[in-house]
Formats: C-alpha cells, structure tokens, sequence
C-alpha cells in the first residue's frame, strides 16, 4: 500500500474514531500520523474558518480559514508544555511528549467535526444579514459569535471525550487520568478561547473594516466579548 493510500485510509479510521489506531498514534510518535494530524487540522479548520469570515466577504473568509487552523497550532504550542506539566504534577506519569500527541491527535478529532459542521456554518452564513451599523445587524454579530462559539466548543469537548479512555489507559491510575483530563479540558478551552480573541476578528463588528488583525490585538478579552455578544443579542 503506497504512503497517500494509507493516510487515506488512516484518515477515514480516524473519522470512524477507530480505537487501534487512536491507541497506536498515542503509543508511537509516528511521522506519518503526525503530519496527517496537522494536514486534517489545517483542512477541517480551514473549511469551517472560511465559511465563518465569508460573512464578511472572500477576503474576510480567506484570513479566517488561515486564523482559525492558526489557533489551534498555537494553542497546541501553549498547552501541550502546560498538559505535560499537569500530568506530572498531578500524578499522571504521562510528560510533555505523550500529552502533545493526544493534543495533537484532539486537535485533528475536533477538526474533523469541525469538517462535518461546515455545511451548516456555510448555509447559516448565507441566511444572515449583511454586516452593517445599524441595531439589528450588532444584534446578528452577536448571535453569530454566540453560535460559533457553541459550536467549536461543542468540537472540542467532543473530542476530547473521545481521548478519556486512553488518557486513563495510559496514566499511572484511571483517577489521576480522569483528573488530569479534566484539568487538560479546562486549560485547552481558557487558551483556545484567549488566543482566538488575540488573533481577532474572525466575522468584522459592524463599523469596523476588514483586516487580518486588529491594531490592539491585547486589548480586552474573550469572555467579555460574550458578555457584550448576549447584550446584544438581548436587542432582537
């Protein structure tokens, strides 16, 4: 079997949530799962990103399906050395390598829901209103952050799910796995949430223009962005 028809069928098992070969990419750093990993993440991503920012327009689409692939590559960068600590300090036995490869291989279980859900993002995006500065289209701008939020979120906690059993398998105790799974969950969703507003915006606030980021990329957080996000979806 040459090497593309094997990550064609690897990817395929991966969509299945195939447990043999979830257990063989967290047992062996293999080369070739890894790269697959990140190729499905840049795809899965990319795809939902572009129909996020096509609000907005194609360009807009464009540097969301670059941005959004972006975060989580950072995001691993972060929380893999902050996973690896955790587990030890919390009695795991699994490092900083073990844990980046079930961050990674997380990474690539979201983006491939994150695949899935595009269509609907896609077609949710052609029934919402132009951006624009009156009342009505903040209230959308809300809504669509609320949505996309949930819906990410939704990706994420489901593929991590899909990592418990083996986070457990492979940890000294299934209660120090089960803690330190949850402390991976917390972390992964805190930075993932932080950096996304960081690398801002991803559909433009009515008003503003389009650009790749913002000129005051550290200014507020994402968790008020939400708190402004329900102000203005109360508006409807």
């Amino acid at each position: 079997m040459n090497p593309t028809t094997q990550s064609f069928h690897r990817a395929i098992a991966l969509c299945r949530g195939d447990r043999r070969l979830l257990a063989d990419w967290i047992e062996t750093a293999q080369t070739g799962s890894t790269r697959l990993c990140i190729a499905i993440v840049a795809l899965g991503c990319g795809a939902y990103g572009f129909t996020v920012g096509l609000r907005n327009g194609w360009e807009m689409g464009a540097y969301v399906a670059v941005k959004l692939p972006l975060i989580i590559f950072i995001s691993l960068l972060f929380n893999g050395l902050l996973n690896g600590l955790l587990g030890l300090v919390l009695g795991s036995g699994i490092g900083i390598r073990k844990s980046i490869r079930f961050l990674l291989i997380g990474f690539a279980i979201m983006a491939v829901i994150l695949g899935a859900l595009s269509p609907v993002s896609f077609f949710l995006t052609l029934n919402m209103p132009s951006s624009g500065g009156d009342s009505g289209n903040v209230a959308w701008h809300g809504a669509s952050l609320l949505i996309h939020t949930c819906l990410i979120a939704f990706a994420g906690i489901t593929a991590h799910s899909k990592l418990l059993h083996y986070v457990r398998e492979f940890a000294d105790s299934s209660r120090a796995g089960t803690h330190v799974f949850f402390a991976w969950l917390t972390g992964n969703l805190f930075v993932g949430a932080q950096v996304s507003w960081n690398l801002r915006p991803f559909f433009v606030s009515p008003g503003l223009k389009v650009e790749f980021l913002r000129d005051d990329p550290f200014n507020g957080n994402f968790y008020e962005a939400v708190v402004v996000a329900l102000r203005n979806v109360s508006q409807f």
